[in-house]
């Protein structure tokens, strides 16, 4: 499926648009993010964390683009009584993955985006008030999928400043219980993203 979605993402930016803004743009990109995990028993947007990497854009029309990112980013959940701990859990998860993004240049700064985004873990930490997890812990799926949307301002036609929300499409990994209930099938990624992009080249 991953490789499909970047087949048709490098097929429609060789497609011809007006040649007047027919371009590439890339760059690098750095950032916050803030998260928690919808099906666990915590709540709150607690887990703060990073994200890094770099992106490519191509314009196909005065107001229509694309782009596609390549970004390592930091996910999971985190609660404490913030008193003597007594209560404590933190999730960890780090990610690679390759958000696909339509864009819409909404007068001359204003960009919104939407798009999905491929995800690969590299690596996980689960931990609370008395150590590590069981082992029989469920395991986080290696591969998952985000739906993304935000808004970006353009700053001196090389910076942009972009505010995204991302959740998940398929679950992180099942319940501990193994039951699923309609839509809710297991455990899903839930993240605010605030982000700086820097054009290095056009």
């Amino acid at each position: 499926m991953r490789i499909l979605l970047i087949t048709i993402f490098f097929i429609s930016v060789s497609l011809p648009g007006y040649s007047q803004s027919r371009y590439f743009e890339g760059g690098a990109l750095g950032g916050l993010t803030a998260s928690q995990v919808d099906g666990d028993t915590y709540s709150g947007f607690n887990k703060l964390g990073f994200m890094a990497g770099g992106y490519a854009k191509r314009m196909f029309t005065y107001t229509i683009g694309g782009q596609m990112e390549l970004r390592y980013i930091m996910k999971g959940a985190y609660a404490s009584d913030n008193e003597n701990d007594a209560f404590y859990y933190k999730l960890v998860l780090h990610y690679i993955d390759i958000p696909l993004m339509f864009q819409y240049h909404y007068k001359e700064n204003v960009i919104l985006d939407l798009g999905i985004s491929p995800e690969f873990i590299v690596y996980d930490r689960e931990e609370d008030q008395y150590g590590p997890t069981p082992e029989e812990s469920p395991e986080f799926h290696k591969f998952t999928l985000s739906a993304l949307g935000g808004i970006g301002y353009k700053f001196w036609d090389i910076i942009t400043v972009n505010v995204r929300y991302g959740y998940s499409v398929i679950p992180i990994r099942e319940h501990a219980s193994g039951q699923h209930w309609l839509l809710n099938r297991g455990q899903y990624n839930n993240v605010l993203m605030f982000g700086v992009y820097y054009q290095i080249s056009r």
